[in-house]
């Protein structure tokens, strides 16, 4: 009872994660010549050792403070921007997608101030990016828009499915699908089976499985296998 009432609070268990992920770091550069650093700028190791810190910090406000994630949020911002002073290019990226993934989780990017405010730091976070060349800016700035726009798309895909599936209160006994139909919904939704596997479940063709999809999302209103798993979550399956 008391594991889940801890993982009902699931910015605790991140703050819990995040602060031993800085402790290991601050051991590493502090009792080894384990380095990070491939700076051009000044201050880079003092700049990355208070990010560090500041972060710690956050996260232990985050842990007790779990309803307030700004602070978890913050911690990451501080922790790019530090990656990217310091010329650790990919592990900004990395933060970058957790970050967003989290906003677009929570709508925090709903409100035209928010997202400006995002819009903005993410505009200072390639100015941080310019000092190591032209090569690395284009490379963060193409890789940055690359990955926030499908993170975005599958945001988009999966809040569709979710506002039919309310909406509508799906239920595949609503709709005229043969048997072969409703088993491939199963074990699409269920097992991710693919349609080689199905063809040969069936005794049947690979078009023939096919066929059966495509009627499957157009009676639905669907596009595809994402949208059919997202439609289905948590649906009963009880043949």
């Amino acid at each position: 009872m008391a594991a889940k009432k801890f993982l009902d609070k699931p910015f605790r268990p991140m703050a819990i994660i995040g602060c031993f992920y800085l402790i290991t770091i601050a051991l590493l550069n502090f009792f080894t010549d384990f380095s990070y650093e491939q700076s051009v700028m000044p201050y880079s190791k003092v700049v990355s050792c208070c990010s560090q810190a500041v972060a710690f910090v956050l996260c232990v406000l985050t842990f007790c403070f779990y309803n307030n994630h700004y602070f978890y949020y913050a911690g990451l911002e501080v922790l790019i921007l530090s990656n990217l002073y310091t010329g650790r290019i990919y592990t900004a990226l990395f933060l970058t997608a957790i970050l967003f993934v989290l906003l677009l989780l929570e709508n925090q990017l709903v409100s035209k101030i928010r997202l400006g405010i995002y819009l903005v730091l993410e505009l200072v976070k390639l100015i941080f990016v310019v000092p190591y060349g032209a090569k690395c800016f284009f490379e963060y700035a193409g890789i940055t828009l690359f990955s926030l726009c499908t993170i975005g798309c599958i945001n988009l895909l999966f809040r569709h499915a979710y506002s039919r599936k309310d909406n509508d209160s799906i239920n595949l006994e609503n709709y005229k699908f043969s048997e072969r139909q409703k088993d491939c919904i199963k074990e699409i939704v269920v097992n991710n089976t693919t349609i080689k596997a199905l063809a040969i479940n069936h005794s049947v063709s690979e078009s023939a499985i096919k066929k059966d999809l495509l009627h499957i999302y157009s009676v639905l209103g669907i596009s595809g296998k994402a949208d059919l798993k997202a439609l289905f979550i948590g649906y009963n399956f009880d043949y």
